[in-house]
């Protein structure tokens, strides 16, 4: 085993330098992820901050090009090393690449709870649905005219179309609670790992890297919840707490630096098996509901100019993410 111990202590004047950019982290990274949530949900306010618009779109695609790579080339790399440390056992830790298969199960368990909170919003619309149909074919009934025939071909194209819209809206509703679960998952054990760090040379890029992709996993999630129709009242709890997630976990790490040791086991097998988690929540959220749903359907199919720029808007956002890796 190597040197598992917790690492020489910083000198005080570095130690200052860093509380000084964690205070620094918490309010800018507060302001990075507000203002990425508000962006879509303004979109109610402002025109051109429409979700439905073509801009959002590809800047959506970005965003979901920026959480593909923070689960694959940031979170999977992190869980992969702490869960292979040195400073575990051999068994079982060095005999199974166990980050990739918590991940691995993580996509399957999200795919579980994505159809069953898809089936169970449907079902629960459904019934609310049947009854109001019910209610209209009574009435129909007690007041038949000869075209009635007519009247009732119109109102079942309409009831189709409404279902659809209904269909749609209850998949956002289910995406956008997925994938908040996801990225708070993440933004917690992120925000320790900054906040227990005394090390200026460290806090500065991951620094760097939490206010840039907090920013556009901001703009996703924030699209989703726009898109979901939630109340005013909801959409504001659920955007601060996605907003507040990171400073948070940052506080928590600041008030636990002193007795930290990150090369401890607990530490090691805690934060990796965490991070394991949430790469598999984000990659499934990346690839299925924000890539396939947007590029194999709406608004984006058929249109080869809008499939194009946002093909482009993916990739940047990917590269981008995965190019910061050099440094954080």
């Amino acid at each position: 085993m190597g040197d598992c111990g917790a690492l020489p202590g910083a000198s005080a004047a570095s130690k200052e330098l860093a509380l000084h950019l964690k205070g620094g982290a918490i309010a800018t990274i507060l302001l990075a992820s507000s203002l990425g949530v508000a962006i879509p949900l303004l979109g109610k306010k402002f025109n051109f901050l429409q979700v439905n618009g073509d801009s959002f779109l590809v800047a959506k695609s970005f965003a979901a090009g920026v959480i593909l790579a923070t689960g694959f080339v940031h979170i999977l790399g992190d869980a992969s090393e702490r869960l292979t440390s040195p400073c575990l056992s051999e068994m079982p830790w060095d005999k199974f690449p166990w980050a990739g298969f918590i991940a691995m199960m993580a996509v399957c368990i999200t795919l579980v709870v994505d159809v069953l909170s898809t089936e169970f919003f449907e079902r629960k619309s459904n019934v609310s649905t049947h009854a109001h149909v019910h209610g209209l074919s009574d009435a129909d009934d007690s007041t038949k005219t000869s075209d009635s025939r007519r009247f009732d071909e119109e109102k079942n194209v309409i009831a189709t179309h409404d279902r659809e819209k209904e269909d749609l809206r209850l998949r956002h509703v289910v995406i956008s609670q997925v994938l908040e679960f996801g990225v708070v998952t993440h933004s917690v054990i992120i925000g320790i790992s900054l906040g227990v760090s005394d090390s200026p040379g460290t806090i500065r890029p991951l620094f760097a890297a939490i206010v840039f992709h907090q920013f556009f996993e901001g703009i996703a999630l924030g699209g989703c919840i726009a898109q979901a129709g939630f109340k005013c009242v909801s959409s504001f709890m659920m955007a601060c707490f996605f907003a507040v997630t990171t400073p948070f976990g940052i506080g928590v790490g600041i008030g636990i630096a002193s007795s930290y040791n990150e090369n401890s086991p607990t530490a090691l097998i805690t934060q990796g098996v965490f991070d394991a988690v949430a790469a598999g929540i984000l990659i499934y959220m990346a690839m299925v509901d924000l890539i396939a749903h947007d590029f194999l359907g709406g608004r984006m199919k058929g249109d080869c100019q809008l499939q194009a720029i946002c093909f482009i808007g993916l990739f940047t956002g990917a590269v981008s993410m995965a190019a910061l890796a050099i440094w954080a």
